[in-house]
């Protein structure tokens, strides 16, 4: 007899859960992952001529489930599922859109290094970018943070002014400005772009800034120049081993020489407490990449709210044969 899995669109998924809940859900698997508890393998790409296919997973021994995000990138779209399994009976639990996961587990993430990293008194955001991933970046970090102002910068005007025209029919005092140099008058900063080369100039960041870099996972794409992180007191990656293979910004710092590894922490060192910003002058900088993890607690949490509000499509897969003859 076939297993019933259960199928969960994107709909759902924004029904199940809000930034919130992802910011709660990425906290805890953070603690997990710093305790030991919880374990991932970092991305993995496959080109093709057409399309590139990204894969990484992850495990938590508290969550009782381990899980994997495939997602295929070609010319127009990008398409992503998270199945999960239960790691008691091996059984696949669940297929679940992914992209509105993804976006809501990033800008969790951010919320979480800010709510750690930056100043207690930060009133005023800045961003950078205004693409799919940029609204749960502002919505995420105003859940962590007194934030009284919204300041949103792209190389697309319109994009900047619709962007802004949603977040203020949210309740936010967000507007667009013309430069990045002007959104970097802000006390936190996030930057959410596809960007091939830097942009982020180190003299514009102001004393006691935390920044979040966000668009670049790819050894190829940067966004900070390599002074940025000379002028930081503390920086921090969601995974130094992935962070070895992608991340274009610490890879041309380290490559400059004005950051050695050994100076880059991972979050859930900030999470334990074992690191702290010291002073408000402190420049804090935290380059998010996006792990297996985060999926997976946010994947757990949408699937056991999924189940008790019977919400999704339940289809047979069985996944092995019994029989030892099969052809």
């Amino acid at each position: 007899m076939s297993r019933m899995v259960l199928v969960i669109s994107e709909d759902e998924v924004l029904s199940l859960v809000s930034i919130k809940d992802a910011i709660e859900a990425v906290e805890e698997i953070t603690r997990l992952q710093g305790l030991g508890r919880a374990y991932l393998l970092p991305r993995r790409r496959i080109y093709t001529g057409s399309s590139v296919l990204h894969i990484m997973a992850a495990a938590s021994e508290d969550h009782g489930v381990s899980g994997l995000k495939a997602y295929i990138s070609t010319r127009d779209k990008t398409n992503f599922v998270v199945l999960l399994f239960d790691n008691s009976s091996g059984e696949l639990l669940a297929m679940i859109e992914a992209d509105a996961l993804g976006r809501l587990r990033t800008g969790a993430a951010s919320a979480v290094a800010t709510k750690y990293l930056a100043k207690e008194s930060s009133k005023i955001l800045g961003i950078i970018g205004s693409g799919r991933q940029a609204r749960t970046q502002a919505l995420g970090i105003a859940s962590v943070l007194g934030v009284k102002e919204i300041k949103i910068y792209s190389r697309n005007p319109e994009n900047a002014s619709r962007m802004a025209s949603e977040l203020r029919e949210k309740g936010f005092n967000a507007y667009s400005v013309g430069s990045y140099e002007e959104a970097c008058k802000a006390d936190v900063i996030v930057t959410v772009t596809n960007s091939k080369e830097p942009f982020l100039k180190a003299e514009w960041i102001q004393e006691g800034v935390h920044i979040n870099l966000v668009g670049s996972n790819h050894p190829s794409r940067s966004e900070a120049y390599p002074e940025v992180f000379e002028r930081a007191s503390i920086v921090v990656t969601d995974s130094k081993e992935q962070a070895m293979i992608e991340s274009g910004d610490l890879l041309a710092a380290v490559k400059a020489n004005t950051i050695s590894w050994d100076r880059v922490y991972e979050l859930w060192e900030v999470v334990l407490g074992r690191i702290s910003r010291r002073s408000w002058e402190e420049i804090t900088v935290f380059k998010s990449h996006g792990i297996a993890l985060w999926d997976l607690a946010l994947a757990s949490l949408i699937y056991r709210r999924a189940v008790s509000k019977g919400a999704g499509k339940e289809i047979p897969f069985k996944g092995y044969l019994k029989s030892l003859s099969c052809c």
